[in-house]
């Protein structure tokens, strides 16, 4: 949910969101594509940081949204990363493995 709000907070009202998934028999892989502003060059691995809200940004938020994100995705052993496409506006892909043990919860975890 973090995910696709983020590509409405930062997409111009009206403007299409695109999401793709496929598996190729080991991962899932899922791709939310928007036409926003893109990911700021330098900026691709800092935006799933805390707290870290781009340099470009006017949208209200505390800056968690994206590291949540990333903390579920890699809870299940997958990948995510950001991207601004050739055709303007950013894409966000992340990659789950199919199977495998759920996640572990650490009593009175974090």
């Amino acid at each position: 949910m973090n995910l696709l709000e983020n590509a409405v907070k930062y997409t111009p009202p009206g403007s299409p969101l695109e999401i793709e998934a496929r598996s190729d028999g080991e991962c899932v892989d899922l791709d939310v594509l928007d036409h926003g502003p893109g990911v700021r060059a330098g900026e691709e691995t800092r935006i799933f940081e805390k707290f870290y809200r781009g340099s470009q940004n006017s949208a209200p938020g505390a800056g968690l949204g994206l590291a949540i994100c990333k903390g579920i995705v890699e809870a299940h052993g997958g990948t995510i990363r950001a991207e601004t496409r050739s055709c303007g506006g950013a894409a966000f892909r992340l990659s789950i493995p199919h199977g495998g043990p759920p996640p572990s919860v650490l009593a009175g975890g974090p």
